[in-house]
C-alpha cells in the first residue's frame, strides 16, 4: 500500500510536494505564506481551490499516519503534525488575506438590492460567506446568507458601525483535536496491525497524545491498574487491561463538551465579526482611500459585565484614565437572533446540541445560547445569543451501540457484504480488495457516501463526519454497555474470520453475550453463492485461548450447551476448525483469497468490534 501510493505521487506532476519530505513541505508553505501576505488577489475561488489544495496534502499526511499505526510504526510522525499544523496556518492565512482585500473594495462586491457587501462561494469542503454593512441601513433588522440558511440579527448597535459578518464552513473540524477530553486518557496497549479506529481519524493532527486506536487484545488484568500518564508510550507489553469501565478523566464543568461522548455532525461554523476597512471615495478624477495595514481585524466578543468591571479598575491602576476609556468604547450587542440549518447529508438521530468554541479554555461548550429550538422536518437551528464565533453541532457517539445484530457473508469472488444492524441505523457495505462501497441506508440522505467505492479509513471517516459512527473507540465501555472479552483471543477470532470470509458467512450468536469473557461464540456457515445463507445451515462454534470447536448448540434452542458436534475434533483456531468440514470448492476459494481483501476484511472487524458492541 504504501509503494502504492509512493507511486501515485509520483506520477500526480501537479506542482504541489510530497508532505511526507518535511525539505519540500517547509519550502512550500513558507513560500505560500509570504507569497499570500503581499497578493492583494479578491478572487475568492482561487483562494478556495489554494485551500482545498492544502486540505488534500493534510490528507495525505493523515493517511500515512494511519497506516504507519496500523503498522505500528511511529517514526517521523512528530514532524508529520507539525506539517499539519502549518498547512493549517497556510490556510488560515489565505482565507484571511481574500477576505481583507474584498473588503478593501467592498463596493465592488455590493448586493444591487440591499447595497451591502455580498459575496458566497463554495468548494467541495468549504462555504465562503462575507456580508459588509456599506449602506448602513437603520430600518435593516437582519441579513440572510444563502449558506445554510443563516439569517441573524442586526442590533442598533452594529447597522451604523463598519462591521462586517463572515461565515465559514467547512466539513471538517480542526478545533476539536485541541481539547484534553478529544484523547482517551486510557492507558495505551499496542494496537493491532489492521485495527485502527477512525472514529477521531480525520483530525488526530495535533498534540502528540494517545489515539483513539483499537488496541491489540491483551489479557484482562487480575489486579488493580497502576495509573499511567497520558503520554507514556513505553508502556510494559506484559501490562494488562482492566476489565472495569475506562479509567478517564471526568469533566468537573458540566458546560463543556466531553469530546469521549460527544461528536461533531455536519462540519463547523466559523462565524466573526470583522473590522469594515475604510472604503475608498470618489473625488471628481480623484479616488481618496486611506492607507491600511494588510491585516484582517476581528471585534471580539462583549466582556461580560463583571469581568469588565474587574478589568476597568485594573486598568486604572496600571495606566489611567485613557485606558478606561479605550474600554468603555468596546462595541457591545445584545442577544442576537440567529438561525441556520444543518447539513442535508447529516444523519441526526436526536436533537442535536448546539456548541460553541471557547478559545481561551481550549474547549467546546454549550452555555451562552438561549431560546434553543430545532425544527426536525426542515433541519432549522434557532437561537440567542451574544457569541459570535465558531459554533457546531453535536449528537451522542454511541447513539448507535450497541448493535442488534450482524453478518458478513460471501458475495462472488473477492468480495463480501458486510451488515450491521445498529440501534438506528441498518448499514450494508460491499468489500471487495481493498475497496468499500456503503449500499445502504437508502432512506437516509448521504450524497457523496453511497455508491462510491473508496478505501476502508475514507469511507469510514465520511461515516462518522455524517453522523453515522459504529466504530467505539479504546475508552468506549464508559458510555456503553457490553460484554466483557478477552482481548486477544478476540483479536484473534477477527483475523480468523477475515481470513476464511471470502468462503464463509459469519453472523452474530445469541449465546455469545452469556458464555463468560475467556470465550467467543459465533455463528457461521460455508456459503460459495451471492444468496443470504439459510436459516438451517448456520452452526455454532465455540472458540477459546486454546482452541476451538463446533457447537452442537444453536440458537433456537431454549437453553445454551456445551456439547462439541459428533464426529468433529478439537482445533487451535476458528480457521483450521472451518476448514475441517469445508468441501473442496471452499477451500480452492481460500487458497486464492488475497491479503488486501483480508486486510480490508479485518480492519472493519476491528474497527466494528461487533463480537464486544453486540
Amino acid at each position: 500500500v504504501s509503494t502504492q501510493s509512493t507511486g501515485d505521487r509520483f506520477l500526480l506532476c501537479n506542482g504541489t510536494p510530497d508532505p511526507t519530505v518535511q525539505s519540500e513541505l517547509n519550502t512550500f508553505t513558507s513560500l505560500s505564506i509570504d507569497e499570500t501576505k503581499s497578493s492583494t488577489s479578491q478572487d475568492v475561488n482561487a483562494c478556495l481551490g489554494d485551500v482545498e489544495q492544502a486540505l488534500d496534502l493534510i490528507n495525505e499526511l493523515e493517511e500515512v499516519m494511519t497506516l504507519d499505526k496500523q503498522l505500528d510504526i511511529k517514526d517521523g510522525h512528530d514532524k508529520f503534525k507539525e506539517g499539519i499544523d502549518s498547512l493549517q496556518e497556510l490556510i488560515e492565512t489565505k482565507v484571511d488575506n481574500v477576505t481583507f482585500n474584498v473588503m478593501k473594495t467592498a463596493e465592488k462586491f455590493a448586493d444591487p438590492d440591499s447595497l451591502n457587501l455580498l459575496i458566497e462561494k463554495e468548494s467541495p469542503r468549504v462555504k465562503f460567506s462575507l456580508w459588509g454593512n456599506l449602506a448602513k441601513n437603520p430600518r435593516q433588522k437582519s441579513f440572510q446568507l444563502e449558506t445554510d440558511d443563516f439569517q441573524m440579527e442586526i442590533p442598533k448597535t452594529l447597522a451604523n458601525a463598519d462591521v462586517a459578518v463572515r461565515l465559514i464552513h467547512t466539513s471538517f473540524d480542526f478545533l476539536s483535536p485541541k481539547c484534553r477530553s478529544f484523547y482517551s486518557q486510557k492507558k495505551k496497549t499496542p494496537a493491532p496491525s489492521r485495527a485502527a479506529s477512525v472514529a477521531k481519524a480525520s483530525a488526530e493532527d495535533l498534540p502528540p497524545q494517545p489515539s483513539a486506536t483499537t488496541p491489540i487484545p491483551e489479557e484482562p488484568a487480575t489486579e488493580t491498574e497502576v495509573p499511567v500518564e497520558a503520554n507514556n508510550d513505553n508502556l510494559n507489553v506484559e501490562e494488562k487491561r482492566p476489565t472495569t469501565p475506562s479509567e478517564v478523566d471526568d469533566i468537573d464543568d458540566e458546560d463543556v463538551v466531553d469530546l469521549r461522548a460527544m461528536s461533531t455532525v455536519g462540519g463547523v461554523m466559523y462565524l466573526d465579526l470583522l473590522k469594515l476597512p475604510p472604503q475608498a471615495k470618489k473625488v471628481g478624477n480623484w479616488v481618496i482611500q486611506d492607507i491600511t495595514e494588510s491585516q484582517l481585524e476581528r471585534i471580539p466578543n462583549p466582556t461580560p459585565e463583571e469581568e469588565k468591571e474587574e478589568n476597568e479598575e485594573q486598568k486604572e491602576g496600571e495606566e489611567g484614565e485613557a485606558a478606561i476609556t479605550q474600554l468603555t468604547k468596546e462595541l457591545t450587542w445584545p442577544l442576537l437572533n440567529m438561525s441556520f440549518s444543518v447539513a442535508s447529508n447529516a444523519v441526526f438521530t436526536e436533537e442535536p446540541q448546539l456548541a460553541r468554541w471557547e478559545d481561551s479554555q481550549q474547549c467546546w461548550r454549550t452555555d451562552g445560547f438561549e431560546d434553543v429550538n430545532f425544527d426536525e422536518s426542515t433541519g432549522q437551528i434557532s437561537f440567542k445569543s451574544q457569541f459570535i464565533g465558531p459554533i457546531c453541532t453535536f449528537q451522542d457517539t454511541y447513539n448507535n451501540m450497541p448493535f442488534q445484530s450482524w453478518e458478513i457473508r460471501p458475495f462472488g469472488p473477492g468480495c463480501v457484504i458486510f451488515t450491521l444492524i445498529a440501534a438506528s441505523v441498518e448499514l450494508e457495505i460491499s468489500i471487495k480488495e481493498n475497496l468499500c462501497c456503503l449500499n445502504s441506508p437508502e432512506d437516509i440522505e448521504l450524497d457523496g457516501i453511497r455508491n462510491k467505492w473508496l478505501p476502508a479509513h475514507i469511507l469510514m471517516q465520511k461515516l462518522v463526519a455524517a453522523g453515522i459512527n459504529v466504530f467505539p473507540s479504546e475508552d468506549a465501555d464508559k458510555y456503553v454497555s457490553i460484554s466483557v472479552k478477552d482481548e486477544e483471543l478476540e483479536a484473534s477470532v477477527y483475523e480468523q474470520m477475515a481470513l476464511s470470509s471470502s468462503a464463509f458467512a459469519f453472523s452474530w450468536s445469541r449465546w455469545n453475550a452469556d458464555c463468560g469473557e475467556k470465550r467467543q461464540i459465533v455463528r457461521a456457515a460455508e456459503n460459495l453463492t451471492t444468496h443470504p445463507v439459510d436459516e438451517d445451515m448456520w452452526k455454532n462454534y465455540s472458540c477459546e485461548p486454546r482452541k476451538s470447536y463446533s457447537l452442537k448448540c444453536t440458537d433456537d434452542d431454549d437453553e445454551m450447551f456445551d456439547e462439541k458436534v459428533e464426529g468433529t475434533q478439537f482445533h487451535p483456531d476458528l480457521f483450521h476448525c472451518l476448514k475441517e468440514g469445508a468441501t473442496t470448492e471452499a477451500l480452492d476459494v481460500l487458497a486464492k483469497t488475497s491479503y488486501t481483501f483480508v486486510d480490508t476484511v479485518s480492519t472493519w472487524l476491528f474497527a466494528t468490534k461487533v463480537l464486544t458492541f453486540s
